[in-house]
């Protein structure tokens, strides 16, 4: 190629077995950052708006851009098997010479479902658009292991909040600094502490206690939802406290 230019970086939103996506007809267009981006079905297309020459080029641009919004989809949909699967890259010559047609050609991946889960929900409508403050970082990566661990059941729910909260708190120095470097209201971690510590039986509490008080359903509920948007958190508070405060309001009711 003379002249080449990325016109598009295609990926497939693919969703796990427990989940059935069912997108509205009509495509959704977000802006971020390089690009414009296109979701119809279950393609998303990534457009450039400035000038890449080739695939590896825009998918360092691209996939840390994928790769967030991938953990985004997943904590919102509430599956860990949603994926963002890299698919094809489209370039042309802006520049072709006279009489030869060439043909830039590449393998599509196909995409596969994830799991032999039984189906838990439905979703049918696109997911929020990627947030430009999150940053998939070593650290929510980290913390998101432990989440997936917890999800598929190789780890209680008490011990895995527990190392979240503890994860967020040492580094900061405290549970007060902590609360002010990630914008959280410190009642939030003051109530993960609490669960985490006095909840449980010999099978899920995190420490021995003289005395067995299992997890309230609604406990659970709200102690999963703090994981998630504690995770969260923690990703757009990457380049310096979010944007957003996250309070006990932002939580289910106990």
């Amino acid at each position: 190629m003379n002249d080449p230019h990325v016109v598009a970086v295609h990926y497939n939103l693919v969703f796990g077995e427990e989940v059935k996506y069912q997108p509205p007809p009509t495509p959704v267009t977000y802006s971020l950052m390089d690009f414009e981006i296109i979701v119809h079905g279950c393609l998303v297309s990534f457009l450039p708006q400035s000038h890449f020459v080739d695939r590896d080029s825009v998918r360092a641009a691209s996939d840390p851009i994928a790769r967030a919004w991938e953990l985004m989809i997943a904590l919102e949909v509430g599956a860990i098997n949603a994926h963002l699967k890299y698919k094809n890259t489209e370039i042309v010559d802006r520049a072709p010479t006279p009489g030869v047609i060439e043909l830039h050609a590449e393998a599509i991946a196909s995409a596969t479902a994830f799991g032999h889960a039984m189906l838990i929900q439905s979703f049918k409508r696109y997911p929020q658009p990627p947030d430009p403050s999150f940053q998939f970082t070593p650290d929510v990566d980290f913390l998101w292991q432990r989440y997936c661990l917890f999800k598929k059941g190789r780890e209680p729910l008490l011990s895995m909040a527990y190392f979240v909260l503890t994860m967020i708190e040492i580094p900061a120095g405290g549970r007060r600094p902590a609360a002010t470097t990630l914008n959280i209201e410190e009642d939030v971690l003051r109530k993960i502490g609490e669960l985490t510590s006095t909840r449980g039986d010999r099978l899920t509490a995190r420490k021995r206690s003289n005395t067995e008080l299992p997890l309230e359903a609604q406990e659970q509920v709200w102690l999963e939802a703090a994981v998630k948007k504690l995770i969260l958190q923690v990703g757009r508070s990457a380049a310096g406290p979010a944007h957003t405060r996250l309070s006990l309001a932002d939580l289910p009711d106990l």
